[in-house]
């Protein structure tokens, strides 16, 4: 079993618009669809069968243009949105919000598992993890064991979860077994990849993060 976890590309727009599909303009024409179409070339030979996508509008529209013309299913996925503000401050003009999060920057750490500017740490959890392992054993992958036990010609699945640095780093938090911290402890670059194979032991499976070469070594280079 594998998992891709891609973050979208270069929001334009309202970032919290969920709009229907077709989905046009949440990406920067020239930046964030390009960034998604090279991210298109380079999973192109991946046998991804279906897609879970947060809803708002950058990350639906990146999971269309990786795998829309591929005909893979995508599933919109509420659970995966972006950390949720308070609606006063999703309701701020941009210098004051600015101001705000730069104020939080400021907090220690053990000040910042929830304040006044939305949801906490835990909340943003506990939002995210349940309808996860709910999505996951739909498609035969089920919790349980300490890992996960895959349904009958489900042990060569290949899913992917388009969403955002905030809900991907809770995701890859849980799957790796990462202590939950007030502070992100993955950075996804745009349409950034992090890629899990689930490897199995009485019949058991466990996902591994793997991590690429940083450049491919040449063609016959063994060492």
């Amino acid at each position: 079993m594998r998992l891709f976890l891609i973050r979208h590309g270069e929001m334009a727009g309202d970032p919290y618009v969920r709009p229907g599909r077709p989905v046009s303009g949440c990406l920067t024409p020239q930046v964030g669809v390009g960034q998604a179409r090279r991210a298109a070339q380079a999973l192109c030979n991946v046998p991804v069968e279906a897609v879970l996508a947060s809803s708002y509008g950058r990350a639906l529209q990146t999971a269309e243009i990786i795998f829309g013309d591929r005909g893979v299913p995508i599933e919109i996925c509420d659970f995966l949105c972006e950390w949720l503000p308070s609606e006063e401050v999703r309701n701020m003009e941009t210098p004051e919000f600015e101001e705000r999060m730069e104020r939080e920057a400021n907090l220690r750490a053990e000040e910042r598992w929830k304040t006044d500017l939305g949801e906490g740490k835990y909340e943003m959890y506990a939002r995210v993890v349940p309808p996860l392992l709910t999505a996951l054993a739909t498609h035969g992958i089920r919790a349980m064991h300490g890992g996960y036990v895959p349904d009958p010609g489900a042990e060569d699945r290949c899913l992917a979860i388009v969403a955002h640095g905030g809900s991907l780093d809770i995701v890859l938090s849980y799957l790796i077994n990462r202590t939950l911290t007030p502070w992100s402890g993955i950075s996804f670059a745009l349409t950034g990849v992090a890629e899990l194979v689930f490897t199995g032991t009485g019949g058991v499976y466990y996902p591994q993060l793997t991590i690429p070469p940083w450049c491919p070594a040449p063609q016959g280079d063994s060492d």
